[in-house]
């Protein structure tokens, strides 16, 4: 008799809309349970069983597996199974070194309309982000966070803000890895960092809100690798920073202390 795979903690049945909406219902659901940690870095994904935990055919599941599968989520594995994609230290090294050279960019893009009512928005946006840290509502947090960036992006053309959209998305479940590692203090630094950034784009000295940025991104990229895989020499967020900031690369890239 074949062996029916273990249910999987916190996967609920899910009520599909009409058919057209299941899919991407369906997908949105999905993807939140991998980035929010209720899918954790490994789980095996059995389409049968998890069709049957969700309640619902393998047919829509099928395709949003292999959605989540070309957004680098889950990989796939014999007898027609999936797992939830492990972390990748090279993955992340080049991820965020995509970001830092596209955000930065973006940021050049748009320093020059961001006048006193956009400023104002971002002190509003980041004082949302320190009351959902302090009360540990972390999509609330995100939220803001992504706002925050979009804010400081807007004037980028669409094709470029939805490269950024689909890195940041692939980035937020590192960020999580992140707050596990650093339950108490993991956004202590990116607060000041974020206010940081808001200064010096108000005092108009935009090298510094645009090294501000590159830096932001890579001391998170760089902390979690240091965290996650303290054997992994990272290279491609140095060399992107470097880019961004006009500065030579360093001998070591090493993580600062948070």
């Amino acid at each position: 008799m074949a062996r029916t795979a273990p249910r999987i903690p916190g996967i609920d049945r899910v009520d599909l809309p009409e058919v057209r909406q299941a899919i991407p219902y369906l997908h949105a659901y999905l993807r939140d349970c991998v980035l929010d940690g209720r899918l954790p870095p490994g789980t095996t994904l059995s389409q049968v069983a998890l069709a049957d935990q969700l309640g619902v055919s393998r047919t829509p599941l099928r395709e949003v597996l292999r959605m989540l599968q070309e957004e680098g989520f889950v990989e796939s594995e014999p007898n027609q199974r999936m797992r939830v994609a492990g972390f990748d230290a090279a993955e992340l090294d080049s991820d965020y070194a995509c970001r830092i050279t596209l955000e930065t960019l973006a940021l050049s893009m748009t320093i020059d309309s961001l006048g006193e009512k956009e400023r104002r928005q971002g002190a509003k946006i980041l004082a949302t982000m320190r009351r959902a840290a302090r009360t540990g509502d972390f999509p609330a947090w995100f939220a803001a966070h992504h706002q925050y960036h979009r804010t400081m992006t807007v004037g980028a053309p669409q094709p470029l803000l939805r490269q950024l959209k689909s890195l940041e998305d692939r980035s937020v479940r590192y960020i999580r890895i992140y707050q596990q590692s650093e339950p108490s203090g993991w956004q202590s630094a990116g607060e000041g960092e974020h206010a940081a950034i808001l200064e010096a784009l108000t005092a108009g000295d935009d090298r510094a809100a645009l090294a501000g940025l590159a830096n932001h991104l890579a001391r998170t990229a760089l902390r979690v690798m240091a965290d996650c895989a303290p054997d992994y020499r990272p290279t491609a967020v140095p060399h992107a920073v470097a880019l961004a900031t006009g500065t030579s690369v360093a001998p070591a890239a090493q993580a600062p202390a948070s």
